[in-house]
């Protein structure tokens, strides 16, 4: 039975984001310079987002967003760069956020997107968007803490992927809108053959199991 849990626990994946929940002062610039920013965690915040103690969902910090009335495609966040990439490799990234306001505008202002960078930092885009910037969704985040995820796939020559954690509104809202985030996870998904080695090493044991009884 020991070998069936070694064989379990091993398909989780690592979380390689560093201070997942914001809790340490950000020490890299904007934008983060590489190849020594890499691994190095959070960027200092852009276009007006802040790491505060009213945003965290647990711990001493969270990311903290807001967009006055009108304001249109500011993009404000903060991301950072995790080295170790290849092509094809694909990652997720999941994120908690909830809403600290209403929303007068339907465009669905919360934002979490994955872009690959080659060893010149240049922006490659991801598979999923032909190369054109990155893979990201936008929704409305809930009056509750709830988890949005978002994966995308390196293409030829990424050495470096990037997740960012952001807020940006269309202009069509009428109010403030204040989004907090926390707690995120960037992680590598398993290819399918190394899946299936898995599951096929998970079930010796469990015959062998059945064989003795």
């Amino acid at each position: 039975m020991a070998a069936v849990i070694a064989l379990t626990s091993s398909t989780a994946q690592a979380n390689l984001l560093v201070d997942p929940g914001f809790e340490a002062a950000p020490t890299q610039p904007n934008p983060i310079l590489l190849p020594g920013g890499a691994n190095g965690g959070w960027s200092a915040t852009f276009n007006g987002a802040a790491y505060s103690s009213v945003a965290a969902e647990t711990g001493n910090v969270g990311l903290l967003m807001t967009e006055g009335p009108g304001s249109a495609w500011n993009f404000e966040g903060a991301y950072q760069v995790v080295s170790g990439v290849s092509a094809g490799q694909k990652y997720t990234l999941t994120e908690d956020f909830e809403a600290a306001s209403s929303f007068s505008s339907t465009y669905g202002p919360a934002f979490i997107q994955l872009t690959y960078f080659n060893a010149a930092g240049t922006d490659l885009g991801t598979v999923e968007t032909g190369g054109s910037g990155a893979n990201a969704i936008h929704f409305i985040p809930t009056a509750n803490w709830a988890t949005y995820s978002v994966s995308a796939t390196a293409p030829a020559g990424a050495v470096y992927v990037a997740p960012y954690v952001a807020m940006m509104e269309n202009g069509s809202q009428t109010t403030t809108e204040t989004i907090y985030a926390d707690n995120g996870t960037l992680t590598l998904v398993p290819e399918p053959a190394t899946i299936a080695l898995l599951g096929m090493g998970l079930s010796l044991p469990l015959y062998l199991i059945r064989r003795r009884k």
